[in-house]
């Protein structure tokens, strides 16, 4: 790994990702397929439900905008909440290409709002290379973003790496924001540190 730049490393890792992602759906399909009907119907009757091998779809305009799977769902009717873990994902863009891929130990689905809050040490990487790593990951519900939270630190490439309380994003990673006692760190395209800015170092209101 010494050899590979910055780039080639983080491509590697949303490959994976990536792959890892297609192969867990792959395979939940076939281990679900006789309850996936079943399902819905057990969701809305029981008071608690344990399943195996969780896939969890979001579609928007009729197509697919996120979709997850979980090693283990445990859903609570009282709360409509879904706990997860060993959590693995895609967002697609337009074209059903994947944008965005992630990876985070454990998490919740809020079946009213389908608010997905993903916890522990979450990992975002983009099909560019960039990357997002923070306590808390969440979307949908209210927010039309995604939003960072805690220790969130974001690298693109080899041209910059910043540290901030909070980040607001978008599915595709064109759009970025971040918020409170940011930290930026610029790179010179040889990989040498150009130069050290702090931005900002703003308060949550």
């Amino acid at each position: 790994m010494k050899g590979l730049s910055k780039k080639k490393i983080y491509f590697i890792t949303f490959l994976s990702i990536a792959l890892l992602c297609t192969f867990g759906f792959l395979w939940a399909w076939f281990v679900t397929r006789d309850i996936r009907k079943n399902v819905a119907g057990a969701l809305n009757q029981a008071q608690k439900v344990e399943v195996k091998n969780l896939i969890l779809t979001e579609t928007k305009n009729q197509r697919k905008y996120w979709e997850l799977y979980a090693k283990t769902g445990s859903y609570d009717s009282s709360s409509q909440v879904v706990v997860l873990t060993g959590i693995i994902g895609n967002f697609y863009d337009e074209n059903k290409n994947v944008a965005l891929s992630f990876e985070s130990p454990k998490g919740t689905y809020r079946d009213s709002d389908k608010n997905v809050t993903l916890e522990g040490e979450t990992l975002i990487v983009s099909k560019d290379g960039s990357s997002i790593l923070a306590d808390k990951i969440e979307w949908g519900g209210k927010n039309t973003d995604i939003i960072a939270s805690g220790n969130v630190r974001i690298a693109r490439n080899e041209d910059f790496s910043t540290i901030s309380k909070k980040a607001v994003f978008n599915s595709d990673f064109t759009f970025f924001k971040i918020i409170g006692d940011s930290k930026v760190q610029i790179f010179a395209k040889e990989g040498e540190k150009q130069e050290k800015v702090n931005l900002f170092n703003t308060k949550e209101k």
